[in-house]
């Protein structure tokens, strides 16, 4: 590994300890709600919930994606990928191509899959309709105003209910430790069922 991707590598993770996000702190349960309404991929069924914050370009994003996808199905984890395009021209655009798919999963895995280094994500970008250009520009401040000061950012609920923000792609461990952090939400539907 290049002494240059130590030093990412470890603002990374200083930057996943330390930032916590400053809306996060201090309007947590708006925060949460708005997040619910943002446009999103869906990806994934289970209880456990969690939302990133993700560019088309980013290289960070796309590692964090595959890190994700083993664990979606096995953790009963629910992913809301939420585009924002702001590093490259082009990001803009390919967020709004994968927003605008007949199915938005299946358009982001396929893009993941030819994803190359430099390039971005394998989508051609296209023209927003107004729908998706609004979704896409209230995704972007809603990441401003959370304190998410780069992507991927993701935020979640732990067990107690507070709501947690962290700001890059954390190493495998802390990703694991995160995710059996999650909070539950067990449905009624799911009480009846116990035995």
């Amino acid at each position: 590994m290049s002494l240059k991707r130590v030093g990412i590598a470890l603002c990374l993770v200083v930057a996943t300890w330390y930032s916590q996000g400053a809306y996060a702190r201090k309007e947590p349960v708006r925060l949460w709600a708005r997040l619910k309404e943002a446009a999103m991929i869906r990806e994934g069924h289970g209880v456990k919930r969690l939302y990133v914050f993700f560019d088309p370009d980013c290289p960070y994003c796309h590692q964090l994606y595959e890190t994700l996808q083993p664990l979606i199905g096995p953790k009963r984890l629910k992913v809301r990928w939420l585009p924002v395009g702001i590093l490259r021209l082009s990001s803009f655009g390919k967020a709004a191509h994968l927003l605008e798919a007949k199915n938005p999963a299946v358009a982001l895995a396929h893009a993941e899959s030819g994803y190359r280094e430099g390039h971005g994500l394998a989508v051609t970008p296209r023209r927003a309709t107004f729908k998706v250009g609004a979704g896409l520009v209230r995704n972007a401040r809603l990441l401003n105003t959370a304190g998410g000061n780069g992507v991927p950012f993701l935020v979640y609920k732990d067990r107690e209910g507070r709501v947690r923000a962290v700001v890059g792609d954390p190493p495998r461990g802390a990703l694991l430790r995160i995710i059996a952090r999650l909070q539950t939400k067990v449905t009624t539907r799911q009480q009846r069922a116990r035995p």
